[in-house]
């Protein structure tokens, strides 16, 4: 009988790996070798993370005029003076509240997209005054008014009764 290379190769193989299989089940490596005993140290108690220092509003205008994802970004266009003295047409898209600073994100009338920081004026004259996390204050010539959130709901639940499947004898 003649054996060529690959046939010795694999038979060695076999063998190698039989033997460590049966190494293995009589209780090879199962030793743990464990590092001494040291000794007990207290836990330190953990402080919380340091706040960040809150930001003038001049550090933050550079994000405003060009953002770091879109660097073609141009600043939002001044129109002129509108002769609008409300605030309708336009919603409260979000808030912004990062320590100080607070912003509001607006939905204009003309499909245009604005953040307004606490203290700006919009182009109507109304300035903004405060924010909460639902709503945001506007005051113009002593007139307050009030722009909140969407509240989204479920619909109402369907009177629909369920699907139910035909009676069919077994066969």
């Amino acid at each position: 009988m003649k054996f060529d290379s690959l046939t010795l190769a694999l038979g060695a193989a076999t063998v190698v790996l039989a033997a460590v299989a049966v190494s293995l089940s009589t209780g090879a490596g199962q030793d743990i070798d464990w590092l001494p005993a040291g000794e007990a140290r207290e836990a330190t108690p953990t402080a919380g993370p340091a706040a960040l220092p809150a930001l003038p509003a001049q550090a933050l205008t550079l994000t405003w005029q060009q953002s770091m994802f879109s660097p073609d970004r141009k600043p939002d266009l001044v129109t002129g003076k509108s002769q609008a003295s409300s605030l309708d047409g336009i919603s409260l898209s979000g808030v912004i509240i990062d320590g100080a600073s607070q912003w509001v994100l607006l939905q204009l009338p003309q499909k245009r997209r604005l953040k307004l920081a606490v203290g700006s004026t919009l182009d109507n004259g109304w300035t903004l005054e405060s924010v909460t996390p639902q709503q945001a204050v506007f005051s113009h010539q002593g007139q307050t008014r009030e722009l909140r959130l969407p509240l989204l709901r479920l619909p109402p639940p369907s009177n629909v009764p369920p699907i139910t499947l035909p009676n069919v004898p077994t066969p």
